[in-house]
């Protein structure tokens, strides 16, 4: 995959650039209006965003931490979940398109703000039993992903479970007793400071006054950009958008409903297990959020703007008919998505009908992203994504 190199700080370090720009192709496509477009109308709004909803959710969740404390009658933890499905709702249309540096070093920062599917119910009990009894010993930046991030949060936050979920008692977990809702809040609190922190160096490091990653895009191919030519940058984005394969149509939906092979090995039948957000049960919302961020980058189009995109990529080099089925299908899987239950967990079981339709239609999409997009457009499939029309 292309990857540009940033060193600490995101400040650019390599990227296959010899410093001398590559030629354009000479097919008359204005790659860089593209890339301007996307990448100051669509990609960095959307680092903006999640870095402003990330930064409201320590302060929730420690309102509801201190209440605990108090032994409030109420304390605020609707207010502390709605402010983590503001900060994950925003994550889904970043993490819909990941490009740039929640991309590099093999998703290290995305991880560290959003680690699913890696999540690791037991080590989150085991963590909340040791930092209960011992604070100072407990440093979320030096964690595996699995018991951090946004996922880890949804757990601790969700879960009414008192039992734990691991084959033997955690170390103190018998201690905490009636400690458990506030132990479980002091490890979320330090998790969202953490995703809250990451989501600062993400949007810094895309700003034009930080590191800038904005610029490099969009000026991909000319002098000053460590990306050495325009297609290069738009495959890097076409890799982005292959989100939509491998985790929504495969994992968020397939795994899910057992349309595909799963942890669960069932065929036909639902494996909650594979349930993305299902503590929270906000699955149906992750994928319509998914969908409509791979909208926007395919058309070049959100509620402030419209320029061009993908599917004017592929009508200016003669391709509008396929501009038009593409766009037509992500909007039939849209509405697909749209149709869901709010409640993922209850569409599995009551209208699994319509997980298998939402599935079909994501499908009929992707088909053309992996085959037609991809040759016509003279880009290539990431690593990680398989070459059939599965």
């Amino acid at each position: 995959m292309r990857i540009v190199c940033l060193a600490l700080g995101f400040a650019v370090a390599c990227g296959g650039s010899t410093g001398k720009p590559d030629a354009p192709p000479s097919d008359g496509f204005d790659r860089n209006a593209l890339l301007g477009n996307l990448a100051n109308q669509v990609l960095l709004p959307l680092q903006t965003r999640f870095a402003d909803a990330a930064a409201q959710l320590p302060p929730a969740i420690a309102a509801y931490c201190d209440a605990l404390d108090r032994g409030d009658a109420e304390p605020p933890l609707a207010a502390a979940r709605s402010s983590w499905a503001a900060a994950l709702d925003a994550w889904q249309a970043a993490d819909a398109l990941l490009v740039g540096p929640a991309a590099m070093d093999n998703r290290a920062l995305r991880d560290r703000i959003y680690g699913w599917p890696l999540v690791s119910t037991c080590g989150l009990d085991r963590d909340t039993a040791s930092s209960f009894a011992d604070p100072a010993s407990y440093d979320p930046g030096k964690q595996l992903g699995n018991v951090r991030s946004l996922a880890a949060v949804e757990y601790l936050l969700h879960t009414r479970d008192t039992a734990h979920t691991c084959a033997t008692p955690p170390t103190g977990w018998d201690a905490l007793a009636a400690h458990l809702p506030v132990a479980r809040c002091r490890r979320a609190l330090a998790i969202a400071r953490d995703v809250a922190a990451s989501a600062v160096t993400l949007a810094t490091a895309w700003r034009a006054d930080g590191g800038n990653y904005v610029t490099q895009l969009a000026e991909a191919g000319r002098t000053g950009s460590a990306i050495a030519s325009a297609q290069e940058a738009v495959n890097r984005i076409s890799d982005g958008m292959f989100y939509v394969d491998r985790m929504v149509k495969d994992m968020k939906l397939a795994e899910a409903a057992g349309i595909a092979v799963n942890a669960c090995g069932s065929v036909g039948e639902p494996c909650e297990r594979e349930v993305e957000l299902r503590y929270a049960d906000r699955a149906s919302f992750a994928i319509r959020t998914n969908l409509v961020a791979l909208r926007q980058a395919f058309t070049g189009t959100t509620a402030a703007s419209d320029g061009p995109g993908f599917d004017d990529f592929l009508s200016a080099l003669g391709h509008a008919d396929v501009a038009a089925r593409m766009v037509g299908r992500l909007d039939a899987a849209i509405a697909a998505a749209d149709a869901l239950p709010d409640s993922f967990l209850a569409a599995l079981t009551t209208a699994y009908p319509q997980v298998v339709a939402a599935h079909h239609a994501v499908d009929l999409f992707t088909d053309d992203l992996k085959s037609q997009f991809l040759t016509l457009l003279a880009l290539e499939i990431p690593d990680d994504v398989a070459t059939d029309n599965d």
